[in-house]
């Protein structure tokens, strides 16, 4: 019997040994999580402050366009069928970069000249870069033959020409990217909706509204 209950302790002791190797094999797994978190915490605090440095050092702005002049200088409509035989717009488009410390390109620009809802014309223009603190402006000319109004288009055109004002809206879009320091670039779309009221017979634009008629992004 004291056999017996001496190898009865015995199994308890082994027993309780167990969980203690299991925690001496985990602690060094527990450990090394442990290690790797702190390092990709450090990580993204330092990325953050890089980042925000930059920011601080090259105060950012966003480049855009706005649009400053335009005129209809031609109109040929045909009530009957509703084609607009004939259309001359020509617009100044102003691309403008703000930043003091780098250059931004424009590209993928592109405009639609719409009445209505009805494309008339598109402007476009290849990539370009405007130096830091200044502009470029693009002086557009473009003429449309052709183009068909839906009815309610029609109906449009006709009470604009009772009425000697044409609404045209210039909508589009341009992609913008600068640099920050060696590593880090920024590009954004910037877009542009302004609705512009001319007079007829054709001749000046109205008063554009500058802030309307500037592009903006995200």
């Amino acid at each position: 019997e004291a056999g017996a209950g001496h190898h009865h302790r015995h199994g308890r002791n082994d027993r309780r040994r167990y969980p203690e190797d299991d925690r001496q094999r985990s602690s060094p797994l527990v450990w090394m999580a442990v290690i790797l978190c702190t390092l990709l915490a450090i990580g993204i605090i330092v990325v953050g402050a890089a980042v925000f440095a930059v920011y601080l050092i090259y105060k950012p702005h966003m480049p855009y366009m706005v649009v400053t002049n335009a005129y209809l200088q031609q109109l040929d409509y045909s009530p009957a069928d509703g084609v607009i035989r004939d259309i001359q717009v020509r617009a100044d488009v102003l691309a403008r970069n703000t930043n003091s410390k780098v250059n931004a390109s424009f590209s993928s620009f592109n405009i639609d000249v719409k009445f209505h809802g009805t494309t008339l014309l598109q402007l476009r223009a290849e990539t370009f870069s405007v130096a830091r603190e200044s502009s470029v402006t693009l002086p557009y000319s473009g003429a449309s033959r052709g183009a068909k109004l839906d009815l309610a288009g029609m109906r449009a055109m006709e009470e604009a020409l009772r009425s000697r004002v044409v609404p045209i809206t210039l909508s589009g879009k341009a992609r913008t990217r600068w640099r920050m320091g060696i590593f880090l670039k920024v590009a954004f779309w910037t877009r542009l909706n302004c609705p512009l009221s001319f007079s007829y017979p054709p001749g000046s634009v109205m008063a554009i509204d500058h802030d309307t008629c500037r592009s903006r992004s995200p």
